[in-house]
């Protein structure tokens, strides 16, 4: 009896931390692991990463805008002689490279503000998932030590456990670790290439679409002023071309590495070692189990055989 009580004692108190799991009384206890630390510095990393994407959507809107309207306009001017001036395959390559850029930042704020709903789920039902995991520990408990004879049921629990367990760890350690290693290669890799990025196409939309522009009073002046206007922005862009390349080539490897590979990466790495240990510890289980079942089996044959 005296050997009962601690089995009897260990499942018990896996069905009560189950219950207490499953009405949120546990979290005190996982914050205390660091669950809640490593949540706050993930939701700082994701909100200040999300206005950074944000700030250069919008100056890459206002230089979209404006390239998109000098793109394809006509200037006429009538000094004596009538002149027009094409400028859409002047600002064509540009206006490309500002429209894939745009696009980019506009993904990178979709992905960045998904990355936080989904850790935010994961907060939601991670002591549900863990409720059950405590539940079904104590079935296996059960199972081991008073139901042997069951093997195909305890085969079919132990299977169904390792996956609640790995379930468990993913949505309380392996997903806020993979975002929070990311933050870390983020800080490392790509964000003083992004900050450049973004810096050099803010740059040019104050230079070319300053917000204090000045207004001209009459026709004439007004068409002298455009003209010039244009010549200068097709000037700058000529220069900056090579520039604006550059820049969107490094905002789409640096939004792409931050919002997907390093995350994902970081994760499948993280759970794929998690499910490395669990099978192992599982197997260990599995063959210390069959030792016992097959020293059982030979004990009560011998115990049969003597009683002959």
């Amino acid at each position: 009896m005296q050997t009962m009580a601690p089995k009897i004692g260990a499942v018990i108190l896996c069905l009560i931390l189950g219950v207490l799991s499953f009405t949120g009384r546990l979290d005190s206890l996982t914050d205390k692991a660091g669950n809640q630390r490593l949540a706050r510095h993930n939701e700082e990393y994701l909100s200040a990463s999300f206005n950074k994407a944000l700030i250069g959507f919008g100056v890459m809107s206002v230089l979209k805008a404006g390239l998109d309207i000098i793109e394809g306009s006509e200037l006429g001017a009538s000094f004596g002689v009538t002149a027009q001036l094409q400028v859409g395959d002047i600002v064509q390559p540009a206006y490309d490279y500002v429209d894939i850029a745009w696009r980019t930042l506009l993904t990178s704020c979709v992905t960045l503000l998904s990355i936080r709903y989904l850790l935010k789920a994961a907060q939601i039902v991670d002591h549900y998932v863990l409720g059950v995991t405590l539940i079904l520990v104590a079935c296996f408990l059960g199972i081991l030590w008073w139901r042997r004879n069951w093997t195909r049921t305890r085969s079919l629990l132990r299977d169904i456990l390792g996956i609640a367990v790995v379930a468990t760890l993913a949505l309380y350690y392996i997903l806020p670790l993979s975002v929070w290693s990311a933050s870390k290669l983020s800080r490392t890799i790509t964000q003083p290439a992004l900050e450049e990025a973004q810096k050099g196409f803010e740059e040019t939309k104050n230079i070319l679409f300053p917000e204090d522009q000045q207004q001209v009073g009459g026709v004439v002046a007004k068409l002298k002023y455009m003209q010039d206007r244009i010549q200068h922005i097709a000037s700058y862009l000529k220069d900056k071309s090579k520039d604006m390349v550059i820049w969107t080539i490094k905002l789409i490897t640096g939004y792409l590495f931050d919002c997907i590979v390093f995350p994902l990466t970081l994760f499948a790495v993280l759970l794929w070692l998690i499910r490395a240990i669990i099978r192992y510890l599982f197997e260990k289980g599995l063959q210390a189990s069959l030792r016992d079942d097959l020293a059982q089996i030979l004990t009560e044959a011998r115990g049969r055989s003597n009683l002959r």
